[in-house]
């Protein structure tokens, strides 16, 4: 039985005040802008889709016969605007429910706006749902705002310090309604809104019963899973597996994806869930094998290597999400921090270590020549292992400046020949001189 929940902290329900163009950066810069914003369009009776960001994503409006329920609101205030013209094309019907698909508070920067309109129509103020895992995140951003900003330039190619500082991870609106597992609205059109627990904790699928629409929200995207961000919070790729076995016990005809194209036909659709969770599971299955064998990570994660039915797959490119990742997710949460170096358990300083290491080398010419030499021999990841000895020193010598231009080199070619959008990007914030780590 669905069990719902009112409200969420009281002393930071709806957040600060609004924030019109927190994200204007996104706006005016094209490596933010994505693509161009996806047609406003018709996925069946009743439902159109448009772009939650800049050319991504998949924002679902639903005519559920008295008003209309909205999953996500956008990425900033502008954005939302526009997303609430492309509604006004097609209804002019009152916005009775938003739904967040999950807790990245960049899906719903627009909330504000789609609230204001309602106070501006003289109609009610839409409920707000989501998944009660999405308060606890909220709790967590409100936390870790900046370090979030830090990362969010890391992943995502932003230039140094343009994205900390512009409040993307400020909560806007805590949900009023939240719920555990499911939760059936009381509309015309039936809508059951179900727990999906995959690339986060909180999202929140949609099942339309009567037409055999399946709104996946984040277990069903256009790329790998997700499963293993490196510098995010856990995702468990078991979880993710389980929701794909949720989600074929429904007899969905029509698979919309929070991102990627829709999924037409009962074959497709099974076909789709089922190799995701396949993969997920044969990857944590292939992991624990080399886990208990006492294997360390650095072997496992080189050892394992996707059959051909999943890497070939197009339900699975390795753009955004990759094996290497997940392989990584699964020690993470089955095997601990600690990397079994003893070294490693109770460090040093890095100023002290890495300094004691840099006093120690006699030679350092010969470190920086044999990097550069496999570098040359196109062996770019065993350069990086040598070249650290000197370019995670912090000190200001020529030695320690020539192994962190080396390094910034190594970065670039590697970049070059990437296997995810994600590492490729941490490659070019190191090459481009970007302080992630050193």
């Amino acid at each position: 039985m669905a069990r719902a929940y009112l409200g969420g902290m009281a002393d930071t329900r709806n957040g600060p005040e609004p924030i019109d163009g927190a994200l204007d950066w996104f706006d005016s810069n094209a490596t933010g802008g994505g693509e161009e914003p996806l047609v406003f369009r018709q996925a069946a009776a009743g439902m159109w889709l448009q772009d939650i960001q800049f050319g991504t994503g998949n924002a679902l409006t639903v005519d559920h016969g008295a008003g209309l329920l909205q999953v996500d609101t956008g990425i900033n205030a502008s954005h939302a605007r526009t997303m609430i013209a492309n509604v006004r094309s097609v209804s002019d019907k009152p916005i009775t429910h938003i739904v967040y698909s999950h807790g990245h508070t960049a899906y719903n920067h627009g909330v504000e706006a789609w609230l204001a309109h309602n106070e501006e129509r003289g109609e009610p103020a839409p409920t707000v749902i989501a998944h009660r895992n999405v308060l606890l995140r909220h709790r967590r951003y409100r936390e870790t705002q900046e370090w979030l900003e830090r990362v969010t330039e890391w992943q995502f190619g932003f230039p140094n310090d343009s994205i900390v500082g512009t409040e993307m991870f400020t909560v806007l609106r805590d949900p009023d309604v939240t719920y555990v597992d499911e939760l059936a609205l009381d509309t015309e059109r039936p809508i059951q809104l179900i727990h999906s627990h995959a690339e986060t904790d909180d999202g929140s699928g949609l099942w339309f019963a009567d037409d055999k629409i399946l709104y996946g929200a984040n277990a069903t995207i256009g790329s790998f899973p997700n499963a293993g961000s490196p510098l995010r919070a856990p995702r468990d790729p078991r979880a993710w597996a389980d929701q794909m076995d949720r989600y074929l016990e429904l007899p969905a005809e029509l698979l919309i994806r929070e991102y990627g194209s829709n999924v037409e036909g009962r074959d497709q659709i099974v076909d789709m869930l089922t190799t995701v969770r396949d993969a997920l599971r044969w990857l944590r299955d292939e992991t624990l094998v080399r886990m208990n064998k006492g294997m360390v990570i650095e072997d496992a994660v080189n050892e394992i290597e996707l059959p051909a039915r999943f890497a070939d797959s197009p339900w699975l490119p390795q753009t955004y999400g990759c094996a290497d990742y997940i392989v990584r997710e699964v020690w993470r949460i089955e095997a601990g921090w600690w990397d079994r170096n003893i070294t490693s358990v109770h460090p040093a300083p890095l100023d002290d270590s890495t300094g004691a290491v840099l006093d120690a080398i006699a030679d350092k010419r010969a470190v920086l020549d044999a990097a550069r030499r496999h570098l040359d021999e196109g062996e770019p990841q065993l350069a990086l292992h040598v070249v650290d000895l000197l370019a995670m020193a912090r000190r200001d010598t020529p030695e320690v400046a020539e192994a962190k231009a080396l390094k910034a080199e190594i970065a670039g070619v590697l970049a070059e020949d990437s296997p995810t959008y994600m590492s490729e990007n941490y490659y070019r914030a190191v090459a481009a001189g970007h302080p992630a780590r050193w």
